[in-house]
């Protein structure tokens, strides 16, 4: 998939997860390194953490994590560009995963700003099992003051728990209404 034909504001982050789909990978991704085009892990320089990411047909990503010493955040970025909100009323995201043990994690949309940026939690935690569970979550964003509409840049961030093992993320989707 090399063109993205989508316009929405979530469409470069659609996009990204469409070729990451597409992909055969089996990487040991570096902190902050795209492993996949707008797609990167986010570890704490203070943890030994490693990560391991696999991709194959039908599911997005694999990660497998050792870790001794974990840092305080270790995360999953997807970036969105400057994904223009004005026009939307809701921003969500739909995603299905699997863990070897019962964990859950946050998901934050981040917004660029002059100096750093600005960070909006969804508000529920997406909890992954044995066995496939998805999860859908959404923020109104009139009733947030923490999303501005207009944004030079922005992340839709999964912080999962620093001491990581494994976690399968089997698709991942945003949408805006």
């Amino acid at each position: 998939m090399k063109h993205n034909v989508d316009f929405g504001a979530e469409a470069q982050a659609n996009h990204a997860l469409a070729v990451l789909r597409a992909q055969n990978l089996d990487c040991q991704p570096a902190d902050a390194k795209r492993f996949s085009p707008g797609i990167f892990l986010s570890i704490d320089p203070e943890s030994d953490s490693r990560a391991h990411v696999t991709s194959t047909a039908g599911e997005l990503l694999n990660l497998e994590m050792t870790t001794e010493r974990p840092g305080r955040w270790l995360s999953l970025n997807i970036e969105l560009g400057s994904c223009d909100l004005s026009q939307r009323d809701v921003m969500g995201f739909v995603c299905k995963t699997r863990a070897d043990e019962t964990i859950t994690f946050q998901a934050c949309l981040r917004s660029g700003q002059d100096k750093g940026f600005q960070d909006a939690f969804f508000g529920k935690r997406v909890i992954s099992y044995s066995g496939p569970s998805t999860h859908a979550d959404l923020v109104k964003l009139e009733e947030r003051d923490d999303i501005p509409p207009q944004a030079p840049w922005r992340e839709l961030i999964l912080f999962f728990p620093p001491d990581l093992r494994q976690l399968t993320l089997i698709d991942l989707s945003l949408f805006g209404v």
